[in-house]
């Protein structure tokens, strides 16, 4: 199994070998291993503003796609939607790591300068 951990701003592709079943029945509870919450989804840093946690369209043009759906995880970066404008097409990307709560456009909508698309929890 591959997993991507990150480590200090760091990304790591890791291998992860599955072992079978153990025969013996373990003898302490506390030899038995899960994986907390807080692995699978780490704790983001500062609190953010409210107004930094929405995404703005930086071009007046045409929603083309949009390649996410909200209660959607991204990771920075990831592409959340494309706009076309003056025959360009644009990525918008998504700007921090986390949880697409609404997206506010959908494709063939007209998009002015600053108008919110999505917001991010």
């Amino acid at each position: 199994m591959r997993l991507r951990i990150t480590l200090e701003d760091e990304s790591y592709e890791v291998c992860v070998e599955v072992l079978p079943e153990m025969e013996a029945e373990p003898q302490d509870e506390a030899m038995l291993a899960s994986l907390p919450d807080a692995v699978l989804r780490p704790p983001r840093g500062a609190d953010l503003r409210d107004q930094d946690r929405v995404c703005r369209s930086p071009i007046a043009g045409l929603v083309m796609s949009v390649g996410a759906r909200p209660r959607q995880w991204v990771r920075r970066n990831d592409p959340v939607l494309v706009i076309e404008a003056m025959k360009m097409q644009n990525t918008i990307y998504a700007p921090m790591e986390g949880l697409l709560e609404e997206i506010h456009v959908a494709p063939g909508e007209a998009v002015k300068s600053g108008q919110p698309l999505f917001r991010m929890s």
